[in-house]
């Protein structure tokens, strides 16, 4: 259960080797515990709707959830964690100053959010592991 407070989300793809090799990356430089860094799978999508974001929105792209109820979604999720940590926030500062850098940015991630699951497997990553176990292939 998501519960607001001093805490902040971050909610990630657990089927995705990629995601999930981010996402550990994201808890070695979380000193503070300011993030709860989970898979999105495992909250109740009845859950992910008080804040607006379902399962299909988490799989397209990483969710970040502030202590006060307010969502970030792919690159701006992923600014939102940065922002936070130095010397994090002077990357995400000049990406904010310039434009072209932002433009840059979103269009990275969204290249690799949706080609994600193809570059886990040339990375050798494990992938597919909760579709797998469901036995979903979609």
């Amino acid at each position: 259960m998501i519960k607001l407070g001093s805490r902040s989300y971050l909610l990630f793809d657990g089927d995705c080797g990629v995601c999930a090799s981010s996402a550990e990356f994201a808890r070695r430089i979380d000193k503070g515990g300011r993030f709860e860094i989970i898979p999105y799978q495992t909250v109740p999508e009845n859950e992910l709707k008080r804040f607006g974001i379902d399962y299909v929105q988490c799989n397209r792209r990483i969710q970040a959830i502030s202590p006060s109820g307010r969502v970030y979604s792919g690159a701006f999720a992923l600014n939102n964690f940065l922002s936070k940590r130095f010397p994090w926030v002077l990357l995400v500062g000049l990406i904010y100053a310039i434009p072209v850098l932002l433009l840059f940015e979103i269009i990275i991630y969204a290249l690799v959010a949706k080609h994600r699951h193809r570059i886990s497997r040339w990375l050798g990553l494990k992938a597919c592991l909760i579709r797998s176990a469901s036995g979903d292939s979609s």
